[in-house]
């Protein structure tokens, strides 16, 4: 219950619960069939097996903000949204917000990590987290295998990443980039992650 009521605290601040203004819709990023709306940046291997996005050998990956591996892009930029979508993980991957098309995307814009560590401590680094600069407030990840809901918030300088159900990161100080490429990330030839269910909320 208490998840519930800051999720609808966070809902209706941003986007507005009364009944006198339309309200803002969701639309689908992945029509389940093909990588329609979707560019392919810097290698990798992405297909669609059973209505759902899978990311297989991912290559050149490392932690300098100069230089790019693999990723999966939205074809246009956005600014201020709500991205849900469930994912499952066997390895690293990620998930790129508001980046930039030169660099690394996790630095032009930002990441939410994307891990199969379902038990761990918590860090910069850990499932859930905003990447290299927030640790979520705990690991909600599920085992591997399983799959999760992650939903991300996002406008003007305040990002916060819900995960499982739970509040987990809640960061207002978002200034590298005012809009920019949703991305997920195929991070290694050893990974292997799925997306299903991509739906993006403009605010």
């Amino acid at each position: 219950m208490k998840q519930i009521f800051v999720l609808m605290m966070v809902v209706c601040g941003w986007v507005g619960c009364s009944t006198s203004k339309p309200q803002p819709v969701a639309q689908s990023l992945f029509n389940g069939r093909d990588l329609t709306g979707w560019v392919v940046m810097h290698g990798g291997d992405w297909t669609v097996e059973d209505g759902v996005l899978v990311g297989r050998n991912g290559q050149n990956w490392s932690t300098d903000p100069e230089v790019s591996g693999s990723w999966l892009r939205s074809e246009r930029s956005y600014q201020n949204f709500i991205l849900d979508l469930e994912y499952t993980i066997e390895g690293n991957s990620g998930i790129f917000i508001r980046s930039g098309l030169e660099q690394n995307p996790a630095f032009t814009g930002y990441e939410m990590q994307v891990l199969s560590d379902h038990g761990r401590a918590p860090s910069k680094g850990s499932a859930g987290s905003l990447y290299d600069v927030i640790a979520p407030s705990q690991n909600m990840t599920r085992p591997t295998g399983q799959w999760n809901q992650a939903r991300i918030l996002v406008e003007a300088s305040r990002i916060q990443i819900i995960l499982n159900g739970e509040l987990v990161v809640d960061f207002d100080d978002a200034t590298r980039s005012t809009g920019g490429y949703i991305g997920l990330q195929n991070h290694d030839d050893k990974s292997v992650v799925k997306f299903r269910n991509i739906r993006i909320t403009e605010l």
